[in-house]
Order: C-alpha cells, then sequence, then structure tokens
C-alpha cells in the first residue's frame, strides 16, 4: 500500500496543496530557501518501454519556461528532489522522474534495470513530453544515466548537471547484488523508520516524518519499506552489472556544458576526481555545495538549486 497520492493511470493528477507540496515547500523552508509560489505540481505517467513510470510535474502548465529533467539516485525516488523543486518552480518546469524500480513507478516483472536501459527511459520521457533541449540532474546513478546520454545522445540535451558523480567515484567493496538487498530494511512502523533514519541522515526527526510517508510502502504483511525493488541492481562500477560506463577518456569529447555540483564532505565524489573531471570536459565547471555529503540535493537544496539557477541562466 502506497501512503501518498499519486496518478493511477495516464491522466495527470493535480497535487499542489497535497500533504507533499506543502511538506516540500516547509522543508525547503526550513533549509534556508526562499519558495515563490503560486506554482502548480503535477502527477503524471508515461508509458516508457512496456512499462508505467510516474514523475512529479513542478511548474506543469508554464511551457514557456526552461525545462529540468532530475533523475535520483539509488535506493530513493523523484519525490526526494521536492524541496529542491520547491525552489526554482517559479521559474522553471522540473520533471522528477521515479525510475524503473523505484517510487509510484512500475516494478518490471523481470527485474531488468540495467543502466543503458534505463539511459533509454530518459530519452524516450524527453520525447514524449516534447521537451527541447532540457537540462538533465542526475544525482548518484541519476548522474550514471546521465553521463550516457551525454556521450550518445548529447543533441538531446542544452546542458547537464552531475550532482555528486562522475566516472571516478568511491565504491568500497561494493558488491550490487549483496549490498541492494542488505538496503532493504523494513520497518514495523513509520516511527520506527523516523527514529533510525534521522540520525543517520543528519537531519531533524520532523523532516524525515515529513519525508517517510512519501519514499516508505506498507507490505501485506504490515511491515514498511523503502519504495524501490530489492531487485535493482542500483549501480556499481562491475560492467557484468552495469555496462557501458564512460570513463574520463571518453568524456573529453563531450562539447555539452555540465556542471559538476560536489558535496563539499561527500566521501562518494572526492574532491580530486571532481576537479579532473571538471578539467576534462570542455565546457566542464566545479562548484562545491557547503554543508552536504553525498544527498546533496536534500542536505542543502537552497544551496544546490542557486548553482543550477546560475549555471542555466548562464546558457
Amino acid at each position: 500500500m502506497y501512503l501518498t497520492e499519486f496518478a493511477q493511470a495516464l491522466e495527470p493528477l493535480d497535487i499542489t496543496g497535497t500533504a507533499y507540496f506543502t511538506d516540500a515547500l516547509r522543508t525547503a523552508s526550513d533549509l534556508g530557501g526562499t519558495p515563490q509560489p503560486p506554482f502548480a505540481c503535477v502527477s503524471r505517467n508515461l508509458l516508457v518501454q512496456g512499462l508505467r513510470l510516474h514523475m512529479t510535474d513542478w511548474g506543469a502548465g508554464a511551457p514557456d519556461r526552461p525545462a529540468l529533467v532530475l533523475l535520483h539516485g539509488g535506493a530513493v525516488t523523484g519525490r526526494t528532489w521536492g524541496p529542491f523543486c520547491a525552489l526554482l518552480a517559479h521559474q522553471y518546469r522540473l520533471i522528477a522522474v521515479d525510475m524503473r524500480g523505484h517510487g509510484d513507478s512500475e516494478w518490471p516483472r523481470d527485474a531488468h534495470a540495467a543502466h543503458n536501459t534505463m539511459a533509454e527511459d530518459v530519452r524516450q520521457i524527453i520525447a514524449q513530453l516534447q521537451l527541447e533541449r532540457p537540462v538533465v540532474v542526475g544525482h548518484s546513478v541519476g548522474g550514471m544515466l546521465l553521463m550516457r546520454l551525454m556521450v550518445h545522445s548529447p543533441e538531446l540535451l542544452r546542458g547537464a548537471v552531475l550532482v555528486d558523480v562522475g566516472p571516478e567515484v568511491v565504491y568500497p567493496g561494493w558488491e550490487p547484488k549483496k549490498e541492494v538487498h542488505e538496503t532493504v530494511r523494513l520497518y514495523e512502523s513509520v516511527d520506527e523508520y523516523v527514529r533510525r533514519q534521522a540520525p543517520r541522515m543528519k537531519r531533524s526527526e520532523e523532516h524525515i516524518r515529513r519525508n517517510a510517508k512519501h519514499e516508505l510502502m506498507q507490505r501485506e504483511d504490515g511491515l514498511y519499506q523503502l519504495k524501490f525493488d530489492p531487485r535493482h541492481p542500483m549501480g556499481g562500477l562491475d560492467g557484468r552489472f552495469m555496462p557501458g560506463m564512460p570513463d574520463l577518456e571518453t568524456l573529453r569529447s563531450v562539447a555539452l556544458p555540465t556542471l559538476i555540483a560536489r558535496g563539499a564532505q561527500s566521501g562518494f565524489l572526492l574532491q580530486d576526481a571532481a576537479e579532473r573531471l571538471a578539467q576534462t570536459l570542455p565546457r566542464g565547471e566545479l562548484a562545491v555545495i557547503p554543508d552536504c555529503e553525498h544527498m546533496v540535493y536534500t542536505d542543502n537544496p537552497a544551496a544546490l538549486a542557486q548553482a543550477v539557477d546560475g549555471f542555466v541562466a548562464g546558457l
């Protein structure tokens, strides 16, 4: 059972004013931002490669605004972009995608979620929404998909933002299948989730509680788990699971304007690796986002929004 509202078919559902919308605005304000409504937020589904994929469409109904497509990381959902979107939806259209097997999107029956297939999902979403060269923003696994688009489909994009990810990241002892199953923790209640996650995420219990109902699902046995398919391999550098990861040399030929946004305290994308990536890309630039670790857009959405806004305005 899902705990939050979303469109049940291909007809979009206006979720402006729902708990998700108001929670995103409150959290954005708490973390130093200033949302500037009015703007709309719509839940919509598309049929992509035989799967129903869900997305939240902030700033929907304003086709003249520049479009940003937002790709989350593994084991979270597109709704985690909510506070970030709340800070930019007055001037952009922001489409936060639930990747296959995550969030309110369908789970593939065969668990197929190779990164090349997921990158094709993004291409088809851009085409179906008739987005004219959007800026794509990808965090972690989402950034790994974005790098494939940068190499193979740069003509689709106006620019790219890689959030705490690159071809050189720290994956200590990565075992894709094993680690994913260890990530799937079960909770007897939302309160248990809040108590366990607030210290780990270094966030207040109030913030985690707001987020919980949008990130959790309740199973038939009454237990709660995060909304993602535990069979999903998520990521990793092992080519058997995720073939086609571009390396630095491949990215050297990508002339697309690219912002690398590194979390200042990140242990995932180290500073020297971020600098090498910015220097390798012909039109790369680096922004170090203060007061955050790997989850840049949830730790400090205001600072990331400012960096992305400045980058897009300069294109």
